[in-house]
C-alpha cells in the first residue's frame, strides 16, 4: 500500500473523475447559498424604511453585512471538503473491517447518481428563476442546528455543504470505487480508513479552487455568473443521467440520439464494415476487452446469436473509471485492479446491439448480436 502513490491519483486522474459526478453539489450549494446571499442584502435594503433605519444604516455602511458573507465565503467549502474526507475515512474503515459485504450494489450507486443530476438540475432551474417550485432545493439547516450555530447565515454555510459532503459517498466516481476495492483487499479497518483518507485528500485541492472560485466570481459578476454557472449545471446533469441511461443500456441516449450524425461524418462506418465477427473456438466466442485509461479496446465487436461468448476484461496499471466495467444486459458488474484480468461466460439469446461502460457511463462499447 503506497499511500503516496494514492494521493496522486487523487490528485491527477481521481480529482477529474470525481468533479464530473460530484463539483456539481458543490457548485450547486455555493450558487445557492450566492442567490440566498442577494436577497438577505435585498432585504436588509428594504429594512432601511423601517423605524431602525439608522441602525441598519450603520451597519451597512460599516460593510458589516456584506463582510459576513465575504468572511463565510471560505466556510462552504471548508464544510464541504471535511465532510467528504469524514464520510469516505469512516467508509473505508469498514470497507477494510466488514469487506464485500458492505460495497454498495449498482442499483444504489445509480440511484444516488440520478439524484445527483436532478439535483444540479433543480438548482439549475432555481438560479433561472423558472419556476417557484425549484426553490425547495434549497437546503435549509433544522431549527436546532440554526440554534447551535449562532446566525441563520452561518448555520446555512456549514449544514447544506457538510450534508452534500457526506452524501458523496453514495455517488463515488470509477477512480473512487477502485480505492474501494483497494480498502477492502487490505482485510484492516485503518488500512482501509487511510487509503481513502489519502485520495479524498488528494481530490481537495481541485474541489477548493473550484468552490472559492465559485463563491469569489459570484460576488461581482452575480447575474452572469448566474447564468454560466446553471447552464453548466444543466450540463452536468444531462451527462450524469445520459451516464446512468447507457449503464442499464437504455434505447434512448445522446449516443443513440445523435448517432446518425455522428456515424456519417466518423470513421467507425468504414472500420466496422471491415471488422470481422468473433470466431468461433471450440463451440465458444472468445473476445478480449482491454480497459484503458482512456476506456475500451475494442469500443466495438459483433458476435452471433445463441453461441457461448467468454469474454475477458484486462487492466494494466489503469486507475480510472474504465476498471469499473458494467455489462449489465448480461449480468456483469465487477472492479478490476488497476493490473488485472477477468473472465465471464454466457449465451446472448437475441440479436441487437449492447452497450458495456464504466459505472459512470463515462467509458463505452458496443457488442453487436447478429
Amino acid at each position: 500500500m503506497n499511500l503516496w502513490l494514492i494521493f496522486l491519483t487523487g490528485l491527477t486522474t481521481g480529482g477529474l473523475a470525481c468533479l464530473a459526478v460530484q463539483g456539481g453539489l458543490l457548485t450547486s450549494v455555493i450558487a445557492n447559498q450566492k442567490e440566498q446571499e442577494i436577497d438577505d442584502i435585498e432585504a436588509d435594503k428594504e429594512t432601511l424604511k423601517t423605524q431602525k433605519r439608522a441602525t441598519y444604516l450603520a451597519k451597512i455602511q460599516k460593510g458589516s453585512s456584506l463582510k459576513t458573507f465575504d468572511q463565510l465565503d471560505w466556510m462552504p467549502v471548508t464544510m464541504f471538503l471535511l465532510a467528504k474526507l469524514v464520510s469516505h475515512a469512516i467508509l473505508g474503515f469498514f470497507l477494510g473491517f466488514l469487506g464485500e459485504r458492505l460495497s454498495l450494489s449498482l442499483g444504489v450507486r445509480l440511484t444516488f447518481q440520478m439524484f445527483t443530476a436532478l439535483f444540479m438540475f433543480a438548482t439549475a432551474m432555481n438560479l433561472l428563476n423558472v419556476h417557484p417550485i425549484f426553490r425547495f432545493v434549497m437546503i435549509q439547516p433544522p431549527r436546532f442546528v440554526q440554534r447551535m450555530v449562532k446566525g441563520s447565515s452561518k448555520s446555512k454555510a456549514l449544514f447544506a455543504p457538510a450534508f452534500l459532503g457526506f452524501l458523496t459517498i453514495f455517488v463515488p466516481c470509477g477512480v473512487t470505487q477502485a480505492m474501494e476495492v483497494l480498502a477492502i483487499n487490505t482485510a484492516n479497518p485503518i488500512q482501509g480508513a487511510l487509503i481513502m483518507s489519502a485520495f479524498v485528500l488528494g481530490t481537495s485541492p481541485l474541489f477548493a479552487i473550484i468552490g472559492v472560485a465559485t463563491a469569489k466570481l459570484s460576488e461581482g459578476w452575480h447575474t452572469k455568473f448566474t447564468k454560466i454557472a446553471s447552464y453548466l449545471l444543466i450540463g452536468m446533469a444531462v451527462y450524469s443521467i445520459n451516464g446512468v441511461l447507457l449503464v442499464v443500456n437504455s434505447p434512448i441516449t445522446l449516443q443513440s440520439i445523435t448517432s446518425p450524425v455522428t456515424y456519417f461524418f466518423s470513421d467507425d462506418r468504414f472500420s466496422k464494415a471491415q471488422q470481422e465477427q468473433v470466431p468461433v473456438q471450440n463451440g465458444v466466442q472468445k473476445v478480449t476487452i482491454k480497459a484503458m485509461n482512456s476506456g475500451y479496446s475494442p469500443r466495438y465487436f459483433s458476435v452471433k446469436v445463441g453461441v457461448p461468448v467468454q469474454l475477458t476484461i484486462t487492466t494494466n496499471d489503469v486507475y480510472s473509471c474504465a476498471a469499473a466495467f458494467v455489462f449489465k444486459e448480461f449480468g456483469i458488474s465487477t472492479f478490476l485492479e488497476s493490473t488485472d484480468s477477468q473472465s465471464f461466460t454466457f449465451t446472448p439469446t437475441k440479436k441487437g446491439k449492447f452497450t458495456y461502460s464504466c459505472s459512470m457511463g463515462m467509458y463505452t462499447g458496443v457488442m453487436e448480436v447478429l
